[in-house]
C-alpha cells in the first residue's frame, strides 16, 4: 500500500490521470464524450485497477455509480456528480 494515497480531485487532475491511464486524451475525450463514444467500459477497468487497494471501500463504487457523470464532469464541462447518487437516479 502506498503511504498517501492521492486520487484526482478536479477534472483537469482527472483528465491527466485518465490520460495516462488509459491513453485519451483531454480533447479526444470531449470529442467521445460529445459523439457519445466514450469507453466507459475500458474506464471502469482502469477505476477498479487504480483504486482497489487503500482506498475507501466506497471509493470504487461511488464512481462507477457516477460514471456517466464523472465523464460529464471531466469532458463535458457539466457539475460534479453527487457521488452518493447514482447516474440512474436523474
Amino acid at each position: 500500500m502506498k503511504d498517501t494515497l492521492y486520487y484526482p480531485q478536479n477534472p483537469i487532475e482527472w483528465q491527466s490521470a485518465i490520460f495516462q491511464g488509459i491513453g485519451i486524451s483531454k480533447s479526444e475525450g470531449q470529442k467521445k464524450y460529445l459523439s457519445r463514444t466514450f469507453p466507459y467500459h475500458q474506464l471502469e477497468q482502469w477505476i477498479r485497477n487504480t483504486f482497489s487497494e487503500g482506498f475507501s471501500p466506497d471509493f470504487i463504487p461511488a464512481l462507477l455509480r457516477n460514471i456517466k457523470g464523472l465523464v460529464a464532469w471531466v469532458y463535458g464541462g457539466e457539475k460534479e456528480p453527487s457521488w452518493p447518487h447514482s447516474d440512474d437516479r436523474k
